[in-house]
């Protein structure tokens, strides 16, 4: 499968490919308790079967409204992250965008580099995008910051809008608007 390449510095680069060899990194990046309490539907423990199950549904899911990017190591195209948008099916002018890093690349000034990039990239094949989305929890305030340095601005709390762990969770509205 022919995949597209982004440097995005001499540690990193992006691509829109992920693979069943990428299932060990989703095993031993998805399996650390800080990660896994700011993602919303990956499951924990994470397990071989959840990184097959996940291979799987991308591929029946290829030609529809997801748009996925691998953040990989230049020295060894090790996946040790992901950047992905959620196209609305009624209002394709609104996406949500979603991303993680592994713990041991945060607080490198990584992630608002990944996301400008993506930005841009989508942008240019979503000509009439419009508007897109971060839904942060409110303790995740890196994930705000990053949100923060890519333009998004704060446009409010939504109140109980989603149920996780057995409790109904507020979460934070952010929008970069395209012009």
């Amino acid at each position: 499968m022919i995949s597209n390449r982004y440097d995005i510095d001499d540690e990193i680069y992006i691509n829109d490919l992920i693979t069943n060899e990428d299932i060990p990194s989703f095993v031993k990046y998805f399996n650390n308790p800080t990660l896994h309490a700011n993602l919303l539907t990956k499951p924990y423990p994470y397990t071989t079967k959840d990184g097959e199950d996940f291979i799987q549904k991308i591929k029946l899911n290829s030609l529809s409204l997801p748009r996925i990017f691998s953040i990989r190591l230049q020295t060894n195209n090790e996946l040790i992250g992901g950047c992905g948008f959620r196209r609305s099916v009624k209002n394709e002018r609104r996406t949500e965008i979603g991303y993680w890093l592994g713990e041991p690349y945060w607080h490198r000034g990584l992630m608002p580099k990944i996301v400008k990039r993506v930005i841009e990239i989508i942008k240019n094949e979503w000509k009439n995008l419009v508007r897109i989305e971060a839904k942060i929890f409110p303790w995740n305030k890196a994930s705000m910051r990053v949100a923060e340095k890519c333009g998004f601005v704060f446009e409010g709390v939504l109140r109980k809008r989603t149920h996780k762990n057995g409790q109904d969770i507020d979460e934070h509205l952010y929008a970069l608007i395209i012009e």
